[in-house]
């Protein structure tokens, strides 16, 4: 719901229609005003004057007089609400739409709908409602102005319902680490929430950009240690510049940073959309997407998923809704971005979306409208997609106190789905918008996602590599995640949303493939994972554990699961047309030496077979079982035994 802008054409125009409707209704005066008394008539006139000339300071004190001369003069009332609205003082407006259809219900009934107006800022929605439904019964508006207030009405019913319905909402100031004098929003982290950058909007002369009031906007940083959050340092180039920087999000392995700005290019003022790689702890030149993502339209306010490929981003772009909408554009693989698609209309509305945040666990949307029911301006909608059709669920309005008549906007949530982050102007901030955090209650939480968080090393020399790490799923075969370890530390993060079971695979060029196997389907603790990722060189004698090769209990039949990773070997054997290995399978000590021998031998086999079908010549490759005769771990644990069993490759040539 957005509250009318007031203008003074608006009274202006309201006064004439009260002079001619008092013409109608009484031939009392030559004025046609609803008063005789002189004295208040001339009061009025000259208070109207001073109100064209928007001097409210004179032109109140003798709007005040006309009434005193005469109490049931309707004009000044009206003015002074018009005025009081205009001037955005709620309850002095009310109070005088109030007296004014007092005076006479039946003729100044239309005026039930500015007394709504004047009471749907004040968050008094039930009242608003009733004086709306008195205007549609008694006013006799227009059938445009009918529907629109018929349209407001459910509006008030709804922000009533969510005032007597509130949510558990108690926000907490970030602090002096993070907030100051100046505004600060938009908050950005990724997955692990190490760090957090967000925008600060502050004064500074010295800019080479030009600014009406000499604010600019900038990017700082804080990181989370020790449980509090230090001390904000502005990130500096060449992430800022002269000009402004804001709407930054932090892609949830923290690799990447995507944000928007103008004046970054040469005769480009439109807002569009830039991205910025981490490199061990420096970020690198910033770079304009280019179309079709960016347009001459507006492009901003970026959210990158988890799955390292699908981008959200807001747009008034030809072909949507309503003013600002929510589209979407997808990474290729040859690093161009796809045409945007409009988010469709359960997610966008005739009003505007924005601040589009998409949770790591890559299904729940949070973002903010004006258009669909809620408290007033803008409120947090929360949208669930369905990881099966693609579908959005209709949106669900955060709920009172966490959205009100004022403007909720920038909001994030933690990759545990316990703790929202957003900007606000709480009276008890520390000057214009503040950053807070608050606790979400259940129904409003995304799925908990958990990470895995490591680096990626030489085996034999220790070294940092950049490699290629995928998150697959093995139920679906489908990749979850692709991205590039740290080429300076090796590092990388990766989200694991619950109730699957997931295949992580990491390569480089030159090195075996390493693999694991992540099954948190079933998993009640969400803590992150840990794992440094030795590459071996290829090399004779380099051998792999293939994690994710599965096997019913005492049986040789591939399960479909493994199809995922003998695709990682089969495009490894290929991309090396002169290695040859021994595929060796392992047994538990459950059972007889002669039938685990026999049992290993034909699961080896079993991968030997389906390598072959893939076009891997049989002569570069052996089989091998070796029954329990070569354990990794202890057989006197479950988990032991379960580590026992495992299918490996062996270099055997180059």
């Amino acid at each position: 719901m957005r509250y009318k802008d007031f203008s003074r054409f608006r009274f202006i125009m309201l006064t004439a229609i009260l002079i001619l409707a008092n013409s109608i209704f009484s031939c009392s005066s030559a004025q046609n005003y609803s008063s005789s008394n002189k004295k208040a008539i001339k009061a009025f006139e000259i208070a109207y004057d001073w109100a064209m000339k928007r001097q409210d300071d004179k032109a109140i004190p003798k709007l005040e007089e006309a009434i005193q001369l005469d109490p049931r003069f309707a004009e000044p009332y009206m003015l002074l609400g018009e005025i009081y609205l205009d001037q955005k003082k709620y309850s002095l407006a009310e109070s005088y739409y109030t007296q004014l259809i007092a005076i006479n219900e039946r003729r100044y009934a239309p005026f039930y709908s500015n007394l709504a107006d004047a009471l749907m800022p004040q968050a008094r929605f039930a009242e608003a409602a009733d004086a709306i439904r008195k205007y549609l019964d008694k006013g006799a508006p227009k059938q445009s102005l009918a529907d629109k207030y018929r349209t407001l009405l459910r509006k008030c019913e709804v922000a009533a319902y969510l005032m007597a319905n509130p949510v558990p909402f108690q926000p907490i100031n970030l602090g002096q680490a993070i907030n100051s004098a100046s505004s600060e929003y938009h908050p950005a982290m990724p997955a692990d929430g190490s760090f957090m950058i967000f925008t600060v909007r502050e004064k500074n002369e010295s800019r080479s950009c030009r600014s009406p009031d000499g604010t600019f906007e900038d990017f700082y940083i804080s990181f989370y240690e020790n449980g509090q959050w230090t001390d904000r340092k502005n990130l500096g180039s060449p992430v800022n510049s002269d000009c402004n920087e804001g709407a930054a999000n932090i892609s949830p392995d923290g690799s990447r940073m995507f944000f928007a700005a103008n004046n970054r290019l040469p005769n480009d003022e439109s807002m569009d959309i830039y991205v910025t790689y981490r490199t061990g702890n420096k970020w690198d030149m910033p770079v304009n997407l280019g179309p079709p993502v960016n347009t001459s339209s507006f492009e901003s306010q970026p959210s990158f998923a988890s799955d390292g490929k699908t981008l959200y981003f807001v747009s008034n772009r030809p072909g949507g809704y309503g003013g600002n909408d929510i589209w979407i554009s997808t990474l290729q693989e040859n690093g161009s971005w796809s045409n945007p698609v409009n988010a469709g209309n359960t997610i966008n509305s005739v009003g505007n979306e924005i601040s589009p945040f998409i949770h790591p666990d890559g299904q729940t949307l949070y973002f903010a409208s004006d258009g669909h029911e809620g408290m007033g301006g803008y409120d947090f909608f929360v949208s669930r997609k369905d990881p099966y059709t693609g579908e959005f669920s209709t949106p669900l309005n955060l709920g009172y106190p966490i959205n009100t008549v004022g403007d909720e906007r920038s909001l994030i949530i933690s990759a545990d789905g316990s703790t929202g982050y957003y900007a606000s102007t709480h009276n008890e901030g520390m000057g214009g918008y503040d950053l807070y955090q608050f606790t979400i209650y259940e129904a409003a939480r995304p799925q908990p996602v958990s990470y895995l968080k490591g680096k990626v090393i030489d085996k034999k020399t220790q070294a940092p590599l950049q490699a290629l790490f995928e998150l697959i799923d093995l139920e679906t075969g489908q990749t979850v995640v692709s991205s590039v370890s740290d080429p300076v530390n090796g590092g990388f993060l990766v989200s694991l949303p619950p109730h699957r079971r997931y295949a992580l695979n990491v390569s480089k060029e030159g090195y075996l493939f390493y693999s694991e196997a992540y099954n948190i389907s079933k998993s009640d603790s969400l803590q992150p994972f840990t794992v440094d990722v030795p590459l071996q060189p290829i090399e004779v004698g380099g051998s792999v554990v293939l994690r994710n090769v599965y096997f019913d209990t005492d049986r040789f039949d591939l399960l479909a699961d493994s199809k995922v990773e003998l695709t990682k070997l089969v495009a490894l054997l290929t991309a090396n047309p002169g290695m040859k290995i021994e595929i060796g399978g392992h047994t538990d000590n459950m059972g007889s030496k002669s039938h685990n021998q026999k049992l290993s031998e034909n699961r080896a086999k079993a991968v030997y077979d389906y390598l072959i079908t893939k076009n891997i010549n049989a002569n570069r490759m052996t089989y091998k079982g070796y029954g329990d005769s070569l354990p990794i771990a202890d057989n006197a644990t479950e988990e032991g035994r379960s580590l026992n069993r495992r299918t490996e490759f062996k270099v055997i040539a180059k």
